[in-house]
């Protein structure tokens, strides 16, 4: 029996290229119902992109539906689509010091390869220095980032679509202590984003350097990750080489990971394709959100020619993946300085699509949005 993901013979993956003929009708329908209801008419939401959510919900129409519309919702109420060029989170730069994460490489599918030691400071260290409001807002620039700049940079250098990255977590250091309740609130926080709000772009996790007892830590940790995002991530002890270097070539593992490649995890000063260079184009709306965030350091540097010699370079700014090192000059207090740009999205959403208007007039809308589909989703009940 042929099921919405093929049967025993052939799986179908959901991916564009790789749909079942019920998959393909969902995702028609999908879209045929976004047109409907006039829910976005925004170009960035693509097959691509709506398939990302119908494979999180394992096509099932009426959950979709559900996990976007909030997903637009919540867009508005985080100014995501300005998430790439305004940093609500000035102090990240000192917070890099000690906390050492960032994009560096790709593994042998072409996938950006994050790297992140969560281990290598203490919760308490980064809360003096940042709020979870702030650390909230960098996390959302970090998924737009990734969507609308990094993706496509690697697509570019791998010739191919590529949609989802490759994760490597190094826990080195563990300790209970470090899952206090502070720990575990910024975890969640920062899980809630992905899983809510950008679903499927992770492809693979590895977590090494994990010591024996991290398994009951882990059973504190795993009821907050959805299933189909568990069974992507393999835990590791420090004997992980042989595993890792089965995805990732070992010249985009910094030498202190077992790798080749010299270069120390400094936040996100590496390009998650070192081949593209300074030319490699993000996606349309990377590519404003880099000119923006270019337009924020001109006007600083007017405003101060000092500041010139420590901020980033313009050749920095246009890169395929842009450096943030030294954004503080370019960002610092950027939604309350580009006042201008304020009152503009002010007045353009006064004439955007109803997706888009506060969320207190929507509620009848909502209210109503599955009962006038019922039948089209009564097929799709688990």
């Amino acid at each position: 029996k042929m099921g919405i993901f093929g049967n025993k013979k052939h799986q179908f993956s959901g991916f564009k290229g790789d749909l079942s003929e019920q998959q393909e009708d969902r995702l028609q329908e999908f879209k045929d119902i976004i047109r409907e209801e006039n829910l976005t008419q925004d170009p960035r939401y693509d097959d691509y992109y709506l398939l990302r959510f119908l494979r999180a919900r394992k096509f099932n129409m009426k959950k979709t539906l559900e996990m976007f519309k909030k997903f637009l919702d919540w867009r508005i109420e985080n100014r995501a689509d300005d998430a790439i060029w305004i940093d609500c989170c000035p102090s990240m730069d000192k917070i890099k010091e000690f906390y050492e994460f960032g994009y560096h490489g790709t593994d042998k599918q072409g996938r950006p390869l994050s790297i992140d030691k969560p281990c290598s400071f203490d919760i308490d260290d980064v809360l003096e220095i940042a709020t979870k409001e702030e650390l909230y807002a960098f996390y959302v620039k970090e998924y737009e980032t990734t969507v609308h700049i990094r993706l496509p940079a690697a697509s570019t250098a791998a010739g191919r679509k590529i949609e989802q990255t490759f994760n490597l977590f190094s826990i080195k250091g563990f300790t209970m202590k470090k899952l206090r309740e502070k720990s575990r609130n910024i975890i969640k926080l920062a899980i809630s984003i992905g899983q809510d709000n950008y679903p499927e772009i992770m492809g693979r996790m590895l977590i090494v350097d994990s010591p024996l007892f991290f398994r009951g830590a882990w059973a504190l940790i795993s009821p907050f990750i959805d299933e189909k995002t568990r069974k992507k991530i393999s835990i590791l002890g420090s004997k992980y080489h042989k595993q890792l270097f089965e995805y990732v070539d070992p010249e985009n593992v910094p030498v202190d990971m077992g790798g080749d490649a010299p270069e120390k995890m400094k936040g996100d000063a590496t390009s998650p394709t070192k081949a593209p260079g300074k030319n490699t184009p993000a996606d349309e709306f990377g590519e404003a959100g880099k000119e923006k965030l270019l337009e924020m350091k001109q006007k600083e540097e007017s405003k101060s020619p000092s500041s010139s010699q420590s901020s980033q370079s313009e050749s920095e700014v246009g890169a395929g993946i842009p450096s943030f090192e030294n954004n503080r000059e370019v960002s610092v207090n950027m939604v309350n300085v580009d006042l201008e740009a304020n009152k503009t999205n002010n007045e353009e959403r006064k004439s955007v699509p109803e997706h888009q208007q506060p969320i207190e007039k929507k509620k009848k809308r909502r209210a109503s949005i599955f009962c006038c589909k019922k039948k089209r989703y009564e097929s799709d009940e688990d």
